[in-house]
């Protein structure tokens, strides 16, 4: 029996420390896949900031063109602007001709109608007169003076007569100035009220794009918002991927610190194994006792999901389900219980002096140190451990050959 407890006592160091490098193994593992995920983000990340660095590229464009654009429309109504105005100094002015020309005709109609008076008094009185119309010319003193009266009279009557065409004739002219300059006013005013409406219609195209320009400013400092946000937290998921990093460099030191002591450690033991004549390896692991018979599945309805030695020295078996149930592979007692926080329980069982099976991943056993235990007894469920996922077991067999105790591929006794 004390053979037997120094037996256990190796093998629960040897577990240990099993337990330890494949602890560490899983945790190289997981901070390699949570860096993986980082490093996803971090190009999710940039991706979204040369996204937002092209629209906004885009939207730049986009103002730069409506201010050109609107620089233009203000010029061209600067341009109509001031053709309104000439527009409108010309039409006043036209307006003031047409003043002034309905003035002279008024003065000229005035003068035309006192002389058509005039004329029509005077054929009355030579009507009335008829038969003494010749009278002043009798009052004459002498034949000269007769002929100086009559050519006055006479003179005086074409004067008259004269006077009337010319007035006549330049109220017609004034007539047709007016006509002229109405014609005119009619024909400025037109098309200032055509550079009026163009105006207008310019006008609201420039209120139209610096609404437009609105909106895309407003566009635009929303996309700058976001990509400070973005740069934000492209910076936070660097330095968190900086932090990983090197965490996965520091644990993969330790990692390889932790093979390298096992590796001079298996060294020194094939030394001495050498020294002693001793076999240094099991190939092919050695027949179960008689007394064990095969061993059953530790998982019932459960597959192998890793093979021995793909990840360690043990099997990795996958439940049907999260907390499945794990039984003892064969007859025999409860050799050691032991709990880490990344692993979960450990229930290590002896079936015989050269003989054992390993359960890792276990919530809390149903069963206790030293108790006896019969093939197919449920030790506990699966899912105790942190780094393993709630539906795996890590399952070992350990056989001892001489002085020398070696976990095994258990496929070789299902």
């Amino acid at each position: 029996m004390a053979r037997l407890g120094l037996w256990l006592c190796l093998l629960l160091s040897f577990l240990a420390w099993g337990q330890d490098v494949a602890t560490q193994e899983k945790r190289v593992r997981a901070l390699e896949a949570e860096a993986a995920r980082a490093r996803v983000l971090d190009q999710k990340a940039q991706e979204q900031i040369q996204r937002l660095n092209r629209e906004l590229a885009r939207l730049s464009q986009r103002v730069q063109n409506l201010l050109l654009e609107k620089a233009r429309l203000e010029e061209e109504i600067r341009r109509l602007e001031g053709e309104r105005q000439a527009l409108r100094r010309e039409i006043a002015q036209l307006k003031e001709a047409v003043r002034e020309t309905e003035a002279r005709i008024a003065k000229l109609e005035g003068n035309l109608a006192a002389l058509k008076e005039r004329l029509k008094a005077l054929m009355r009185s030579l009507y009335r007169e008829r038969a003494g119309r010749y009278l002043p010319l009798l009052r004459a003193q002498s034949f000269t003076d007769l002929a100086v009266r009559a050519r006055w009279v006479g003179y005086i009557s074409r004067q008259d007569t004269e006077l009337v065409r010319l007035f006549q004739a330049t109220l017609k002219a004034l007539k047709e100035e007016r006509e002229r300059l109405a014609l005119l006013l009619q024909d400025l005013t037109a098309k200032e009220a055509a550079l009026a409406k163009n105006q207008r219609k310019l006008e609201s195209q420039r209120q139209g794009l610096e609404a437009t320009l609105k909106n895309l400013r407003q566009e635009e400092e929303g996309k700058k918002a976001l990509l400070r946000d973005a740069l934000t937290e492209r910076q936070r998921l660097q330095r968190a991927l900086a932090e990983l990093q090197a965490k996965v460099l520091e644990e993969r030191r330790r990692l390889l610190a932790l093979k390298e002591a096992e590796r001079r450690r298996q060294e020194e033991a094939r030394r001495r194994q050498q020294a002693q004549g001793q076999p240094t390896v099991v190939v092919p692991p050695p027949s179960l006792p008689a007394t064990v018979g095969r061993l059953s599945f530790p998982v019932p309805g459960g597959r192998v999901l890793v093979p021995y030695g793909q990840e360690g020295p043990f099997q990795v078996l996958q439940g049907p389900s999260p907390g499945s149930l794990v039984q003892a592979a064969a007859e025999g007692y409860v050799a050691g219980i032991l709990y880490l926080p990344n692993l979960g329980y450990t229930v290590m069982l002896a079936h015989t002096e050269t003989l054992s099976t390993v359960y890792t991943n276990l919530q809390e056993p149903l069963v206790q140190e030293g108790e006896r235990v019969r093939q197919g007894q449920v030790l506990g469920y699966t899912g105790g451990g942190l780094l393993i996922p709630p539906d795996e077991l890590e399952f070992r067999v350990a056989v001892r050959v001489g002085e020398e105790t070696r976990f095994v591929d258990p496929s070789a006794y299902y």
